[in-house]
């Protein structure tokens, strides 16, 4: 089995790299249309906007055969790779997603608890709403590791898997049919990461 990470040129992808290849995955890094022939599912990691990763995949000429993979192989989204799967984003105005999700990103609200920091950053509860295959293993509540600004808040409840609460409540991981992906960091949060990332490799569509 040949996972592929994506890589759109604008972020770090090795610490996933890292992580899946410590399961005993055979990783393939995937910069061109190419590269996705002889893959058997896909990662997309990274941090940064939804505008500058949708101006990079199209640079690329990945938009495509990315949105074409995404209805043929087993899919991992991780932080940025959650919300790039969704219609638009209230960070980049204009530029369009991949509306796998039709809903919009969002900005975290304007706290008067200055105790809630914005970017959300560290590690914080993962409540689950419903079973995944990728959550087989994990318990509700458990610990994950967060990086980011805008969150998912607003989707089909029938696609939403766990939710977190920084200052408000937001989806932390969705889902449907091949398709899952988390905003918090498997990669960077230890042995229930690894659960959840271990349970990817083993996941059959």
């Amino acid at each position: 089995m040949k996972v592929g990470v994506i890589d759109y040129g604008a972020s770090n992808i090795f610490s996933v790299v890292r992580a899946l290849n410590s399961l005993g995955a055979s990783t393939k890094i995937v910069k061109t249309p190419e590269d996705f022939k002889n893959t058997d599912k896909l990662v997309f990691p990274g941090q940064g906007s939804m505008g500058s990763c949708s101006k990079k995949l199209s640079e690329n000429n990945l938009r495509d055969s990315l949105i074409d993979a995404l209805n043929n192989f087993p899919f991992l989204g991780i932080c940025l790779g959650l919300q790039i799967l969704f219609s638009e984003s209230e960070e980049s105005e204009g530029e369009k997603g991949l509306n796998i999700f039709s809903e919009k990103i969002e900005k975290f609200s304007e706290f008067e608890d200055r105790t809630v920091k914005i970017p959300h950053m560290g590690w914080n509860q993962v409540e689950i709403s419903q079973n995944h295959f990728l959550l087989k293993g994990i318990k509700s509540n458990e610990n994950f590791y967060f990086v980011h600004s805008f969150a998912s808040k607003e989707a089909n409840q029938n696609e939403i898997f766990s939710k977190t609460f920084h200052g408000e409540i937001f989806n932390s991981a969705v889902g449907k049919d091949n398709i899952f992906a988390t905003q918090f960091h498997p990669e960077k949060s230890g042995k229930s990461g690894l659960m959840i990332l271990k349970n990817f490799l083993d996941w059959k569509i």
